[in-house]
């Protein structure tokens, strides 16, 4: 049966005062002549959309291009490119349209997108991101906030597949693409054309025919096409000079099992002039590891928790070109032990890089020590709270304390890079744990190391390996299941997120709001309604899906995500720290 496929091609080159690109929309038109040439109708099932003749795009133009698409005959797969400037905010991509900045909706929200097309009906989508991802402070681009291009009246009732190619990992404002200016001018051209040579078969070693499909031609498959940029992309970038000047390493979030995103019936021979790994005889040259190889690397020695394994993986990992320097820096500042081991309570926080100047707890006795770097919780006998807590800079976080266990809180360069909990070593739950303390403490710093930089990727092969090892005892790590959490949801292992948060209610009698809204348990909900800890996203990447599963804040708490800093776990402005003191004082939430 023959596949029916659809695509909607984007390109804008000039957004605001942002420095005009120069072949965002060329890249787009070249994008839609390659889905004619597969079969795609102009302007029916293929759709381009440029600022091309000074025009104007908008959300709302694609958003009408793509429910034309959902609306019509019926499609099996839906392509979604975009080339322009980009940006995240809170770790989740925006695409910036011809009127942003200065029209704060005139931006794609990506991460609310993808979510809303996983049930738009259609059976694969692929969303292709040829943009910058530098911090919104970075281009003054902070109040910026994206709408959805997918409709939100929920189609489906299963999810499927969507699969995400990005140009470059996540930025850091701290760390990487320092000169936004610099990263558009020369970036967008080096990722689109290595996939448009791959869409049209250049590359013949990464196609491959399909079993009982009845005839000659070639695929191009999605997780080969990944494989294949994830190789590319990085040689082309300094055959050209450009290391130095952009984010190398492009990125990917594979869900589907064996999708292909190109036919090609004529197979054409490798150019010897290209600047690509592929030597003549197409075998894939030696090249550094990827990001991604680096996190599965070390989450692997982790695993294994040999002190020489570990050291060497970690030494080689700082040598990696993938690897930025903040990297390296969260891994050294998550690893080590601080702190004490014990409250005498059995119930505490303790805090390295920032102090505490004030804490608010409503529903227990919470006392802090007069150097700001530990919080004594009375009171708390089983379950658990939402803590307040308010930093020396006036920032300030909202966290769980759980009974039995320390919170620790690791700030870094006014970051809230990790949090962990452990058993008080007075508790019961303490030699259990303390037997496998190396390698959590080390599966932590590598999850919160790849989350500064990027996001915590799990190859779907370690996925089963590391649910079982952040269990001990009967119970689970709370903290690692966190990260943990949002690396089965990039591979949509909803059945694992729901477990893991079973496990949690069970043993500690907590039900995290990041599980619980990972698992789609939230849909439609409000905060009122559930006994969730706390009661918004612990982590900066959970508060874009609020809006696409329909959840209601407490109404304190409205606009709420207007005032999260740059960092993993959710962090707040001083305004954002008065606003959940107002709401956790109304007693309506745990």
């Amino acid at each position: 049966m023959a596949v029916i496929r659809a695509g909607v091609f984007i390109g804008v080159d000039r957004t605001g005062n942002l420095h005009e690109l120069s072949d965002a929309a060329s890249g787009a038109a070249s994008m839609h002549a390659w889905a004619l040439g597969q079969g795609m109708k102009d302007n029916v099932t293929a759709k381009l959309i440029t600022d091309a003749n000074n025009r104007t795009v908008t959300p709302d133009e694609i958003f009408t291009a793509i429910d034309e698409i959902i609306g019509g005959p019926g499609v099996d797969q839906l392509i979604v490119y975009y080339a322009g400037h980009g940006v995240n905010i809170n770790r989740n991509e925006h695409w910036l349209l011809s009127e942003a900045p200065r029209r704060s909706n005139a931006a794609v929200d990506v991460t609310i997108s993808v979510e809303l097309a996983r049930f738009c009906g259609i059976p694969h989508v692929v969303v292709i991101s040829d943009a910058c991802r530098v911090a919104a402070e970075g281009i003054q681009a902070q109040a910026v906030r994206g709408d959805s291009i997918f409709p939100n009246e929920g189609a489906a009732v299963l999810s499927n597949p969507v699969d995400q190619f990005f140009a470059c990992l996540r930025g850091s404002a701290a760390t990487e693409l320092r000169d936004p200016t610099k990263t558009a001018r020369n970036y967008t051209a080096v990722y689109t054309r290595a996939l448009i040579d791959a869409l049209h078969g250049s590359r013949s070693d990464i196609l491959e025919r399909l079993s009982g499909n009845g005839d000659d031609a070639r695929y191009l498959k999605v997780r080969a096409l990944k494989r294949f940029l994830e190789a590319e992309i990085p040689q082309r970038v300094r055959a050209l000079g450009l290391e130095r000047m952009v984010n190398q390493n492009p990125d990917a979030i594979i869900t589907s099992e064996n999708a292909w995103l190109a036919r090609i019936d004529g197979v054409p021979q490798v150019a010897r002039d290209d600047p690509s790994p592929l030597e003549a005889t197409g075998r894939i040259r030696r090249a550094p590891p990827t990001f991604r190889e680096t996190v599965v690397d070390l989450t692997r020695a982790a695993l294994e928790v040999t002190p020489v394994d570990w050291d060497d993986t970690v030494a080689r990992s700082r040598r990696s070109p993938a690897v930025s320097a903040g990297f390296s820096v969260t891994l050294d500042a998550v690893a080590p032990r601080f702190g004490p081991d014990h409250f005498e309570t059995g119930c505490g926080i303790k805090i390295r890089g920032a102090r505490i100047q004030g804490v608010f707890a409503p529903t227990v006795q919470a006392s802090r020590s007069t150097q700001g770097d530990l919080v004594r919780v009375e009171g708390l006998r089983s379950g658990g709270c939402s803590i307040l807590v308010r930093f020396e800079n006036g920032s300030g976080t909202v966290i769980p304390a759980i009974a039995g266990f320390i919170a620790a809180l690791t700030v870094d360069n006014g970051e809230l890079v990790d949090v962990a909990y452990e058993p008080s070593a007075n508790s019961w739950r303490w030699q259990v744990y303390a037997d496998r303390m190396t390698e959590l403490r080390a599966l932590r710093a590598v999850a919160a190391a790849s989350s500064q930089q990027g996001r915590y990727q799990l190859d779907p092969a370690d996925a089963p390996t590391v649910a079982r090892r952040m269990q001990w005892g009967k119970g689970i790590d709370p903290a690692l299941a966190l990260y943990a959490a949002y690396a089965y949801y990039d591979l949509q292992d909803i059945d694992h997120i729901r477990e893991m948060s079973s496990f949690l209610a069970q043993d500690l009698k907590v039900h995290l709001f990041d599980l619980e809204l990972l698992g789609r348990n939230l849909v439609d909900g409000s905060a009122e309604a559930t006994n969730t800890l706390p009661a918004v996203p612990m982590f900066a990447q959970g508060w874009p899906l609020l809006r696409a599963h329909r959840f209601r804040l407490h109404p304190d708490l409205d606009g709420l995500d207007n005032d999260l800093v740059d960092s993993v776990w959710s962090l707040y402005r001083p305004g954002g720290v008065r606003k959940l003191h107002n709401a956790l004082s109304t007693g309506e939430l745990k």
